[in-house]
């Protein structure tokens, strides 16, 4: 089940999420047993939040911050339930949700690349806390966050 726990994972944020493909993302890690979670997008000029200084808009760090941290949310609702069917899965993965969430701007988000990794802090039944952090293609800390997340 881990493995069609994951590819389910994936392919929902990847082909049935219209925002993610917007955004450019991939995921790069789904690990099952941590809950770790890593995406990358390219900056493109839709992502542009100030033209002049041609930087990262900050709702789109916010929003990458936020699907990663979910993304082990996911994870973490795989693995509660992993004796699941696939219908029924899928149907926990699409009642999960952002209940709470926080992010830091560390610096402008210059960059042509960037990847934000997420970890799970605390994995309960009902709640997963995950902290998740953004970096351009130089490795440069771009935002942190923290994000809560109701799982079904």
């Amino acid at each position: 089940m881990t493995i069609a726990a994951l590819e389910q994972i994936r392919s929902y944020y990847l082909e049935l999420l219209p925002f993610n493909k917007v955004l450019g993302i991939d995921i790069d890690l789904l690990d099952y047993d941590t809950g770790d979670a890593t995406v990358c997008f390219p900056m493109k000029p839709d992502l542009i939040g100030n033209s002049a200084a041609g930087i990262l808009h900050g709702g789109v760090t916010a929003a990458v911050i936020d699907l990663t941290g979910g993304l082990s949310a996911l994870i973490s609702c795989a693995r509660l339930h992993e004796t699941d069917s696939p219908e029924r899965l899928y149907k926990r993965l699409t009642a999960s949700a952002t209940i709470d969430m926080r992010v830091d701007y560390l610096r402008p988000g210059k960059g042509t690349a960037f990847v934000c990794n997420s970890h799970i802090i605390r994995a309960g039944s009902r709640i997963v806390v995950a902290r998740i952090d953004l970096f351009n293609d130089l490795h440069q800390a771009i935002a942190t966050g923290t994000g809560t997340y109701l799982i079904g």
